[in-house]
């Protein structure tokens, strides 16, 4: 209740007013970086819209901070192509491309006052001490922190910190803005609070933005598109939703998310529906695409799955082992066979006792839609 009350609270403050920028586009095409023998990279290619906010999201070692750097400017890519707004930018330097940053560590100058660490990147751009103290207040007062001016950083919260390095970003009107893990170093509660803080500057200052980050929840609440990396390539840019609903991989249903994985084959089909044996019986489902092997995987989330206490047609069998009360949901662990256990996730009523150990169940799809197929040979 107290998280929900913040998220509101916060979510519907006033003192942010919405400024006109139209956004600026970001279009990567084959993008390719190695270091020596090694490729970072392979054939990248983006199409961010202005205004969108987007996230790379990836286990670690896949790729995602190297291709931050090669929009910022910090490294040249191997080959390929960087525009901005249909301007090529891939041969200038990061201070060229109109581009803010916000690093993990904040990087903001500890013998700096808040006042000269937002005026700082004004004052490179010679900017008169009239303009630069009239930008100063405005980013201060949009972070609200105009209170704080004259204090240092090693007298700030480390969410204070962080506000302060996004006023410093966002005052030289950058054309991108590019968030590199800012919220690794902030503890859970102060984390929420800042996801929903800076995604709320960012959209009312229109500004495009890329966010780094390995954590798959900041990405889905955070972005309107999530590009899921591994190994150096882009498995599935596309909404939060539909990285969820319908993955495109079987590195993006494990990735994302928890998910069961079944042995599967086809053994019938009834118009868009398949039929597939696995264990503790068969399925009818239904796939956006269908794999040509012969050996599959069917994967299924923990909530796409129904218990009910009498057979049918088309549900699986199996026995409770384990029962986990998480809030307003439970967990069950259940076996289908000596090899095989799923996880289901099922809504908690109030006054009905969860199942025991030991309970024979059946399980069947919420509907043929709610699962994926993929050849068993990744």
């Amino acid at each position: 209740m107290e998280s929900v009350e913040r998220i509101e609270s916060l979510a519907s403050r006033p003192e942010v007013q919405v400024l006109a920028n139209p956004g600026h586009s970001l279009v990567l095409e084959q993008v390719i970086h190695r270091f020596g023998e090694m490729v970072a990279l392979k054939d990248i290619n983006l199409e961010i819209r202005p205004g969108e906010f987007i996230s790379l999201l990836g286990p670690s070692g896949c790729g995602k901070t190297t291709l931050l750097r090669i929009i910022a400017g910090f490294l040249k890519p191997s080959a390929g192509q960087i525009s901005i707004d249909g301007q090529p930018v891939v041969n200038l330097s990061p201070n060229q491309r109109g581009v803010g940053i916000v690093f993990q560590n904040y990087a903001l100058f500890p013998h700096m006052s808040v006042w000269d660490n937002v005026a700082y990147g004004l004052r490179a751009k010679r900017l008169s001490n009239v303009n630069v103290n009239t930008k100063v207040g405005e980013m201060l007062d949009l972070v609200q922190l105009g209170h704080l001016a004259k204090r240092y950083p090693s007298e700030l919260s480390g969410g204070q910190q962080q506000r302060v390095a996004i006023a410093r970003a966002l005052a030289v009107g950058p054309k991108l803005m590019l968030l590199d893990e800012p919220f690794s170093a902030l503890d859970k509660n102060l984390r929420l609070d800042m996801q929903i803080e800076i995604r709320r500057l960012l959209s009312a200052q229109g500004v495009t933005a890329v966010l780094v980050t390995h954590d798959q929840e900041e990405a889905m609440s955070m972005s309107d598109r999530i590009a899921v990396m591994s190994q150096g390539e882009i498995h599935q840019f596309d909404s939060p939703t539909q990285i969820y609903d319908q993955p495109k991989t079987r590195f993006v249903t494990t990735f994302v998310g928890t998910c069961n994985l079944l042995p599967a084959q086809i053994v019938g089909r009834d118009g868009a529906d398949v039929l597939v044996q696995v264990a503790g019986g068969r399925l009818l489902v239904q796939s956006a695409s269908l794999p040509s092997e012969q050996d599959l995987l069917l994967a299924i989330r923990p909530e796409h799955l129904r218990i009910q206490l009498q057979p049918g047609a088309h549900r699986l069998s199996g026995t409770v082992e384990l029962c986990l009360p998480l809030g307003s949901f439970m967990v069950y662990e259940v076996r289908i066979d000596a090899a095989t256990k799923l996880k289901v996730t099922q809504p908690r009523s109030p006054g009905v006792s969860p199942l025991e150990a030991g309970t024979e169940i059946y399980l069947e799809l919420v509907s043929p839609q709610a699962c994926s197929l993929f050849p068993a040979q990744a």
